[in-house]
């Protein structure tokens, strides 16, 4: 009898270890984000934290940088803008001489929609002054915002030549 209780003790631990290993990968396990699972892997955390370093930067928004508040406008050749929701125009708007903004710290082109949309505003941030889109902001009535970061290609990162863009479920359509 003596020599079978260190033996279930061993068997008890080896369980529970198990038992232990099988739960933390689980946890750890990377799925999309169709499953309903939550991505807790040491990447895809660190991977957010990348994505936000890069939206908080293409917004102008770096720790320990002192912004003045200079604000110059440049001009952009887009002259009308139409927002579509599932492929269903629901806002065109006139932007001929609507500025690029640089604010010293960020640059940005801003749309206004007005009230027969779901946004009241948009904003397309530029890595600078020349046009480069990096990222996009919708702001809603309520004044809550999102913010996304954008990975367009060739031309269509140029605010100057951009045609489309796709995000938050709606579509911008630029018109030169």
């Amino acid at each position: 009898m003596k020599n079978r209780k260190p033996f279930i003790k061993t068997i008890l631990l080896f369980v529970f270890l198990l038992f232990q290993m099988i739960v933390t990968t689980l946890s750890c396990r990377e799925s999309n984000q169709k499953s309903g699972w939550v991505p807790l892997s040491l990447i895809s955390i660190a991977k957010e934290i990348e994505d936000q370093e890069k939206l908080n930067q293409c917004m102008g928004r770096v720790p320990g940088q002192i912004c003045i508040t200079v604000v110059e406008e440049h001009p952009a050749n887009i002259r009308q803008i139409n927002l579509l929701q599932a492929g269903i125009q629901i806002s065109t708007l006139d932007v001929t001489g609507f500025p690029i903004t640089d604010a010293m710290c960020y640059v940005y082109y801003n749309i206004e929609w007005g009230n027969g949309t779901p946004y009241r505003s948009t904003k397309i941030y530029l890595k600078n002054t020349s046009g480069e889109i990096c990222g996009i902001g919708w702001e809603k009535h309520s004044g809550e915002t999102k913010d996304q970061l954008l990975n367009l290609q060739g031309t269509e990162k140029q605010l100057n030549t951009v045609t489309e863009i796709e995000s938050n479920g709606m579509t911008l359509k630029f018109y030169r």
